[in-house]
């Protein structure tokens, strides 16, 4: 038996921010596209708490800043609980103290509220694919951040990389996506993603995020 044409596998997404106006807006981005299905909206961190735990969404977006409960907290306990929800902090709040508490929290990305609505959706995308998008508007400040309290000893690690996948990992450190990275070394989408995987198991690293805190705390790339 076929599957009808407009069948599309769904990723369903809950809200949360203490202002309405925000999520209508979210919600209208979400709704412009078939696989994207908002099921819940809540307006502080125990709502998101609760709604983690009520409909297990496949992605939670949740402002930092928010009455009640903050987004940091909750973040956490939601990933305490089921670490399968992939979380995307969306707000307006451009920091890198917020940006690491929210990360170190186990949220799966970070972007702006004012970014365009395709980046948003795309970053939706990302994180339930196991991605770890950043906006590069806030980008720069944690890896600037990490390049400056890395270790100046390689002693702790011996790591062996290839000359590419060196190449590979500076680029990745650097804040570009497996896009730009593909067309500055002339290689293939797939190509970078099967270097980025053999780093990943050469850091012991879960995520590209990991990877870059591990690569760029240990010394092995300037």
């Amino acid at each position: 038996m076929s599957v009808p044409v407009d069948e599309v596998q769904t990723i369903e997404i809950v809200i949360v921010d203490d202002e309405k106006f925000v999520r209508g807006a979210l919600r209208t981005y979400l709704s412009q596209t078939k696989d994207l299905v908002v099921v819940a909206e809540g307006e502080n961190g125990e709502d998101a708490i609760r709604l983690a735990r009520e409909h297990r969404p496949d992605v939670m977006l949740i402002d930092l800043q928010m009455p009640v409960m903050d987004g940091v907290t909750a973040i956490r306990h939601i990933v305490a609980q089921n670490q399968e929800i992939g979380i995307l902090v969306v707000t307006g709040h451009i920091s890198d103290i917020h940006l690491k508490a929210a990360l170190l929290a186990g949220a799966g990305g970070y972007v702006v509220k004012d970014a365009e609505p395709e980046r948003i959706v795309a970053a939706v995308r990302d994180v339930h694919a196991g991605d770890c998008p950043i906006d590069p508007a806030v980008a720069h400040l944690l890896i600037e951040d990490l390049r400056g309290s890395r270790p100046v000893t390689r002693g702790d690690q011996n790591i062996e990389l290839t000359e590419r996948e060196e190449e590979v990992l500076k680029l990745l450190c650097d804040g570009r996506s497996n896009s730009e990275i593909a067309a500055e070394l002339y290689l293939s989408e797939s190509t970078v993603k099967y270097h980025l995987v053999r780093l990943g198991r050469k850091f012991s690293t879960r995520d590209r995020l990991q990877l870059v805190v591990t690569a760029l705390r240990s010394g092995l790339v300037s």
